[in-house]
């Protein structure tokens, strides 16, 4: 697999959220559609640039570029796609997070997706396929999400079923092709509770079979099946005083590698004249480690077990704590124009888990995220 499959995958996991995957939209399951087809078509452009460092040393950066489009046909469908080309280059360590690196790497990946929605009196159904490709690991997937509204519209359930297959060419270990398939089904609910509030809960659970090992780690042998289950709430509230609304959400991760993992993202976004939109987001995350996670035996030493045994050294399974803040700037040009800007810090740390003592020999991680965007509507 090459280390851009690994580390975008991995990192969607390791930091917690997939601020990668979810700004250049890599699906999964997609979002549900609001109740009421497009009126206008939308053609939008968005540049990412990520990179992500230890101490002393630069390791993954990430320069991505993406065009999306979102087309009404006949007043009562939509049709949406998207494509997405980026270079990932640099090195990352065998193990933990020491300078005994994989290996210089660059590696370009490319990305597609197509959804068709129908819109009915009061609900949604949307299908969708995706398809992501680089010299060493393919993914293809297919997703069917529904939604349903009251007649007051004040509640509307959610649903939605995916299955994604992913070829894995792993040569570097001495085989010549992997496969891994995740089946996944969500569950959701939102309820208007009055004027300036809005309550949404979904539950979701995936399952996979196949391989999931890093192969650009050092002697890493992970299970193959991974079970993962995620709960979330969300809380919106408008002040009209403000003309602003802040949004409140609260993430509960668990998988049958042992990890769980909490995660608050606060937003509020501020109305402002002339235009523009800014909005301030801090997200706090906190992982307890795989059950299969080796920790050095000393800090900076691998400790490895035989090597049959189920085991990683892969940071990104320990135990820490992590924050983002972030800053997005937004800008109505006349009727048909959007432009936006964003900025990302990332920061992870073994002694920053709240419930007790991280992981220990690992150095802190960081990682910076720009992301640039331009949309535009017409009829």
């Amino acid at each position: 697999m090459s280390e851009h499959g690994q580390r975008s995958r991995a990192q969607a996991h390791g930091l917690g959220q997939g601020i990668l995957l979810a700004a250049l939209a890599i699906p999964g399951i997609q979002a549900v559609q609001a109740d009421n087809p497009p009126e206008r078509g939308t053609v939008s452009y968005r540049h990412l640039d990520y990179q992500d460092m230890q101490p002393g040393w630069d390791r993954i950066g990430v320069k991505a570029n993406a065009m999306s489009v979102v087309l009404p046909v006949a007043g009562e469908w939509s049709v949406g796609g998207s494509y997405t080309r980026d270079i990932v280059s640099g090195a990352s360590p065998y193990f933990h997070s020491e300078q005994l690196l994989a290996g210089q790497i660059e590696e370009r990946r490319v990305g597609r997706d197509i959804s068709v929605s129908r819109y009915f009196h009061r609900g949604t159904l949307t299908a969708g396929w995706v398809d992501s490709q680089e010299s060493d690991y393919t993914s293809r997937g297919y997703s069917l999400t529904g939604s349903w509204s009251t007649e007051s519209n004040n509640t509307t359930l959610s649903t939605g079923v995916s299955t994604v297959h992913d070829r894995i060419d792993v040569s570097t270990i001495g085989a010549t092709q992997e496969s891994k398939d995740t089946d996944t089904a969500m569950v959701g609910i939102s309820q208007v509770l009055s004027p300036l509030d809005i309550v949404q809960f979904n539950l979701s659970r995936a399952e996979g079979k196949g391989f999931f090992s890093d192969p650009y780690k050092f002697r890493d042998n992970r299970p193959g099946h991974r079970q993962q289950d995620v709960a979330m709430v969300r809380w919106n509230h408008h002040f009209p005083s403000l003309d602003g609304t802040s949004r409140l959400s609260y993430r509960y991760y668990e998988d049958t590698f042992g990890v769980v993992a909490h995660m608050v993202d606060i937003e509020y976004v501020q109305q402002l004249p002339h235009g523009w939109t800014l909005t301030p987001e801090v997200r706090l995350y906190a992982q307890e480690d795989a059950d299969f996670y080796v920790a050095p035996r000393f800090p900076g030493v691998p400790n490895f077990r035989p090597r049959s045994q189920i085991q990683s050294q892969d940071q990104r399974l320990s135990t820490f704590g992590a924050t983002t803040f972030g800053l997005k700037a937004e800008k109505q040009i006349g009727p048909d124009w959007v432009v936006d800007v964003e900025y990302q810090n990332y920061e992870q740390r073994s002694d920053w888990y709240p419930w007790g003592d991280g992981s220990k020999g690992i150095k802190p991680f960081r990682a910076n995220f720009l992301q640039f965007g331009v949309s535009w509507s017409f009829d």
